[in-house]
Order: structure tokens, then sequence, then C-alpha cells
């Protein structure tokens, strides 16, 4: 089965864009195409310029006419695979990638064939009270970050590397999975694993309220058609790359609604329209 991995930028990331690709190139188990859908106007950005990123060679950039926001990264490659035998792997721009991680999915794939396979996947109780049964079992169990030595000594290292070469600190990944499971959103910053097939055929009709959380749209949507997200047990997030914090979705406001209140808004909204998450 063909494999693609597929992303999207902005345009105040264009200059650093090139190192999430170099480690995309570098991956062990390589994809057959790496695709960066890029907008011909962005809504965020409506003074943009139209200069395109430099990208390396085996990365393709492809305009579509559509700007979906940070569901480009995505919404663009269902409709242009739909129909053929294709994995579609899709991240952000903004992280750094190990060079494993595409190993993690094909190797999780042969085990689930038919899951949304996310390294990042959250209960919807994070966001909003959620306590009906659940359909995809066994659930994830996740690990404590306090009690999470790992991680701790990893964020220890970073700082005392940060002060003896002045390179800034920042946020480390960690093992978020004591054991794998369901959980109910994918984050993509981490990575998710699809296929066309397995959304509703209304993905591409996101209301303009819920397009700065794509996250929460597209794992509706996946639910809506029957399908789960599965996250591997003991596997290490990408830590977040030098754009991250440029532009950055999560410290924005749309439309009078912080990240928050927008995640509560698609929830309800896809609740009351599909009749999933109890």
């Amino acid at each position: 089965m063909r494999f693609v991995i597929t992303l999207t930028s902005i345009p105040s990331r264009f200059d650093l864009l090139a190192s999430t690709l170099h480690r995309l190139l570098r991956q062990k188990v390589k994809a057959d195409r790496i695709i960066v859908y890029i907008p011909y106007t962005y809504d965020r950005f409506p003074d943009w310029d139209g200069q395109l990123p430099e990208v390396p060679e085996g990365v393709e950039i492809r305009r579509v006419e559509e700007d979906f926001g940070p569901a480009t990264k995505l919404l663009p490659a269902l409709r242009e695979f739909a129909g053929t035998q294709t994995e579609i792997l899709y991240c952000d721009d903004d992280m750094d990638y190990r060079p494993n991680w595409t190993s993690v999915f094909q190797k999780t794939r042969k085990k689930r064939p038919d899951d949304c396979i996310a390294i990042s996947g959250v209960p919807l109780g994070i966001f909003t009270k959620s306590d009906g049964p659940r359909e995809h079992q066994p659930r994830t169990v996740r690990s404590w970050r306090v009690t999470d030595v790992e991680f701790h000594l990893r964020t220890l290292f970073s700082g005392v590397r940060s002060r003896l070469t002045g390179v800034p600190t920042r946020l480390i990944g960690r093992r978020v999975y004591l054991r794998s499971g369901y959980a109910d959103v994918f984050e993509g910053f981490g990575g998710v694993l699809v296929r066309p097939e397995f959304f509703h055929k209304d993905v591409f009709e996101i209301p303009e309220k819920i397009r700065p959380v794509d996250d929460i749209w597209l794992s509706g949507m996946a639910a809506a058609n029957g399908y789960g997200v599965w996250a591997p047990a003991r596997v290490l997030e990408p830590s977040p790359g030098p754009a991250w914090k440029r532009d950055a979705l999560h410290e924005a406001e749309f439309d009078g609604m912080k990240r928050n209140a927008a995640n509560l808004y698609a929830i309800e909204y896809l609740r009351k329209h599909y009749g999933i998450w109890p």
C-alpha cells in the first residue's frame, strides 16, 4: 500500500520549514511522497506576497484553492487519494520528528489495520464532561507527568544544555501512555496515520468557528464514520521545533473565542449534529 506524508505551513514559518522537511526525509521508513499543501491565499494572512518556501529535493509543494486552516495538512490529501490504496501520515510543520517516527506508525498499522493511529491522543474528558460508554475498547492508560522520571531527566538535560550553549530551552516530548488503547481525539502534532475512507463525507464542510481546532473536527469526522483512535504505548512524543511559537493557533483568538472555548464549541457541535461522544 502506498504511503505518503502530508503537511501544510504558513508564511511566517516558511523560512524554518526546511528543518522539519529534512527530518521527514531522513526517516528510517521512507514515505513514497512528502507533500506540502499550500493554499493560493490564506485567510489569516491576507497580505502574504505569494512567495513560496524553499523545500529540499524529494518534497512536493501542491497548491490548493481553499484554505482549510490547519486541516489543510489533510483535507486536500483526502480528495487527492480517495479511492486509492494509500496510507496518509499527516503532521505539523513545527515539530522535530525522530528518525524512527514513521516506523512506529508502520509497525502499529500491522496490528491495527482499521484504526486512526496517533502518537498523541486524549480522552474527551480533558475538555468537558464525558462519561458515556465508548464503543472502542480497551482505553489508553496515561502515565503521570509528575512521576515520569525519564521526562524530568530529559528536561533537566535540556536546561543544562541551554545554560552552557545559549540554545533556548523548549518543551520536551514524553512517553504518555503506559498501555496502548483507544482515545477520543487525536492530536496532529504527533502525527496521525489514516486512510481517506476513514472520514465522514461532511469532513470538508468545516464551520468557520471550528477551523482553528482541526484536531476536534477531524477526530469527530472519523468517529462519525465509525473509526477509532488508537494510541500505542511507550512512544516518545516529538518535541517542538524552532517555529513552534510563530503565529501559534493554541495562543490565538478567533471570532471572540480562545482555544478552550473553540474546543468546547466544536465538541458540542459534533455531539448535536452527529450523535457522537456521549
